[in-house]
């Protein structure tokens, strides 16, 4: 039921009702003092209404309650559509703000993923150009170390070559120099020397090699320390040759004065003719053979050999490469 002062619900249990027979209206506890009210009045009570218009007599609906009776409590009734209203208001100002607020974020957000994506473009641009790169490269990679192989083995090709081009030659070292010297006549003396049958018409041609040395002389006396150039000698037969190096190795400790040659004796070497490569290919595999104990180290037809002693197989140096492996083999053996 509602309550007839506030209009609101109220139970009955927690009610005064109107005892008059033309009214039975019910009050709530708030609107009616019922502190004020004993059991016995509850029985006869009536409400300010019913009250009044038995004091005045006659018919007395229009007549208005009073604003606030002895026993009853009035309360003004909430305006229940404009707080409503505000409360909604200000609920849709909150929210618009709220939303305001989202939308801005969601601006700024869009915008940096925006230019997160043009960013992650140019990268994923340049990361592609950069792969094309590195694949261009890595096949030039692969082309340069085929040029490479291919250059070292027409290099090889080349100096051997070169070398079987020089195999008609010897070369003839510490003979002294002198401006009136005769080498053909040299030459047949030293093959006379060590049983070789050798003419003139079997020699192609014979010539000192390199740049000629200044005389020596009072201001100049350090030139007398220097080695004279080697002489070159060309047979017209590499049999020849191959007979005249085999005889010249059978008889050491060849001399000048051996030869016929004026001055102060000088040990003189017959050697094969050698390209520049193999000539300091086999300097270095001497002075190599002799710091790590091998014992052997010679050239036979351009080709150089090391053996570690007699009974020890000989091994053949083509390069350096060669020379640097054989030393780090030879090294790796002596420390186990």
């Amino acid at each position: 039921m509602k309550c007839a002062g506030c209009a609101k619900l109220i139970k009955e249990l927690g009610s005064i009702k109107c005892t008059s027979s033309t009214c039975g209206k019910s009050f709530c506890t708030l609107c009616i003092n019922v502190a004020a009210i004993t059991n016995e009045k509850k029985h006869t009570w009536k409400c300010p209404e019913c009250c009044a218009s038995q004091k005045k007599g006659g018919d007395n609906s229009f007549t208005p309650i009073r604003s606030a009776p002895e026993n009853i409590t009035l309360r003004k009734k909430p305006d229940l559509n404009g707080s409503e209203m505000s409360q909604l208001t200000e609920q849709l100002r909150l929210l618009t703000s709220e939303f305001t607020s989202v939308k801005n974020k969601l601006d700024d957000l869009t915008q940096s993923i925006a230019f997160t994506n043009e960013r992650l473009e140019e990268v994923m641009l340049k990361w592609n150009a950069a792969e094309e790169r590195i694949k261009l490269l890595e096949k030039r990679e692969r082309e340069v170390e085929s040029l490479q192989v291919t250059v070292l083995s027409l290099q090889q090709e080349l100096s051997t070559q070169t070398q079987n081009n020089l195999k008609n030659e010897i070369e003839i070292v510490g003979m002294p120099e002198t401006a009136s010297e005769n080498l053909y006549h040299t030459i047949l003396v030293a093959a006379k020397k060590v049983g070789v049958e050798l003419e003139e018409k079997d020699i192609d041609w014979i010539s000192r090699v390199g740049p000629r040395r200044p005389p020596v002389t009072t201001a100049l006396p350090e030139d007398g320390a220097k080695l004279p150039r080697p002489v070159v000698v060309r047979f017209l037969r590499r049999t020849k040759r191959d007979l005249f190096l085999k005889a010249i190795k059978s008889r050491r400790n060849l001399s000048s004065s051996d030869l016929d040659i004026s001055g102060s004796p000088k040990r003189i070497f017959f050697n094969e003719r050698l390209t520049k490569e193999n000539r300091a290919l086999f300097r270095d595999a001497r002075l190599r053979a002799k710091q790590h104990g091998y014992n052997f180290c010679w050239c036979i037809h351009g080709a150089i050999y090391v053996r570690q002693r007699e009974g020890k197989p000989a091994i053949l140096i083509r390069s350096h490469k060669d020379l640097e492996n054989l030393i780090h083999k030879s090294v790796s053996t002596d420390s186990c």
